[in-house]
Order: C-alpha cells, then structure tokens, then sequence
C-alpha cells in the first residue's frame, strides 16, 4: 500500500505544476488534479478538510466531469 501523502507534499507538487507551466495550471492539468483530490478523499487518503484546502489551490472549474464522476450524475445535476 502506498505511503498516504500529507498535504504539504502535495502543495509542493502543485507548485511544481504551475512553474511547469509558466505560473499557472491550466483548466486541462487542474481537471487531472480535481480528480486526482476526489480519489484522494473517496479512499480516506485525505479528509474532507484536507479536501476542500486542496481544492481552493486549484484555479476555478466550472462545468468540471469530476463532482459527476464522483457523486453520481443525477446528484451532481441536483446541486
């Protein structure tokens, strides 16, 4: 099993994103790492506090698959 990573690790990481793409992560990388988070939280890897902290580094993604995937389709239209 893998080694749970902390939230600073993964804060560095993202930064290490954003440089990579001249400071800021574009909408296609930001959905890899939305869903990336949602795998996090769904196998209690993270909490949903350490969710919602990673979540707000993210530039914002409306219209984003992931909560559908996530959630379910039909509630994820609910909301």
């Amino acid at each position: 099993m893998a080694e749970r990573q902390t939230v600073a690790e993964i804060r560095a990481r993202l930064a290490e994103c954003a440089r990579h793409y001249g400071g800021a992560i574009p909408r296609d990388a930001a959905l890899v790492w939305d869903g990336y988070f949602a795998a996090l939280i769904e196998w209690g890897l993270v909490s949903p506090d350490e969710h919602a902290e990673l979540l707000a580094l993210l530039p914002p993604l409306p219209d984003s698959p992931v909560m559908g995937v996530f959630l379910g389709w039909e509630r994820d239209r609910a909301e």
